[in-house]
């Protein structure tokens, strides 16, 4: 670790140039915050590496010969950062003024805060949810990416899962966040290791959180810290796979995290073929 170092910024990309370009132009709105920028580039085919060397000299670039997936190459960032906290953080966001500093601050002054992410807004304004819940066997059928949510956007299952109405004008202790922004306090790291690099992508973030949890660290969520999401810019590229990673990653929190008994398995197997039958 180097001390000079306030924040290591990772990045992983997968053939979304643009916006990661666009990212790291307003990464520099960090201001006096001493940083680096790591981007881990999953096999782009769009010129991403080429565009980086071309347009963003000041990015380490590690480039990956096939899709390693998020959690692996997070990982691949975080073992080569330098910086007091790791921040990961996706390509396709724009940082607000004053957003990493923010979640910098906070860190430095809350020793039992094991993580960290801010408010994140849609491109017109609105909040994105980003807060979660642990997710429980409800949430199979009615989390924020279920069809049945798609259908009914309201209802009991998802209110429960996305958790809202929390204090705008202070930080406020949360189960888990989702991994759009998320700065990460290297003890941490050190007592629940790094990512699960079994998730593919999904649900690595809330797994996270809960680990964390399980050692005695808390998950924050800053509003004083906000940034732009493009939801789903990297993963609408490949639709079909994302849904069935996502159906994947949710297999194995269960497995892992709640050991589901045999009628709770044979309910996890059949809400994830529902969930599959209804995304077709």
């Amino acid at each position: 670790m180097n001390d000079h170092i306030s924040i290591s910024l990772i990045i992983v990309n997968r053939n979304v140039g643009e916006l990661l370009s666009r990212c790291l132009n307003s990464i520099r709105t960090t201001g006096d915050l001493s940083h680096e920028v790591i981007v881990v580039d999953n096999a782009s085919s769009d010129g991403s590496p080429a565009m980086l060397s071309r347009e963003h000299p000041e990015a380490r670039l590690i480039t990956n010969p096939k899709n390693l997936g998020f959690a692996a190459a997070c990982n691949i960032g975080i073992k080569a950062s330098s910086g007091k906290y790791p921040v990961l953080l996706n390509p396709d966001t724009l940082v607000g003024p004053g957003c990493l500093k923010s979640l910098f601050d906070f860190m430095e002054s809350n020793p039992k805060a094991g993580l960290a992410g801010p408010k994140v807004l849609n491109p017109d304004g609105s909040l994105q949810p980003t807060i979660r819940a642990i997710p429980g066997y409800v949430n199979i059928l009615f989390a924020r990416k279920s069809p049945i949510t798609s259908i009914w956007p309201g209802n009991p299952g998802a209110a429960s899962y996305m958790l809202r109405g929390l204090p705008d004008d202070q930080p406020s202790a949360v189960p888990a966040l989702a991994g759009v922004c998320l700065i990460l306090r290297r003890e941490m790291l050190e007592q629940t290791g790094a990512l699960d690099e079994r998730y593919f992508m999904y649900l690595e973030d809330i797994d996270l959180c809960l680990n964390a949890s399980q050692k005695g660290w808390q998950t924050f969520y800053v509003p004083q810290a906000r940034l732009i999401h493009y939801w789903g810019k990297s993963s609408e590229q490949e639709k079909a796979r994302m849904d069935e990673e996502h159906r994947r990653s949710m297999y194995l929190f269960f497995k892992k995290n709640h050991r589901p008994n045999m009628p709770q398995m044979i309910y996890l197997k059949a809400a994830l073929y529902l969930h599959k039958m209804l995304t077709k």
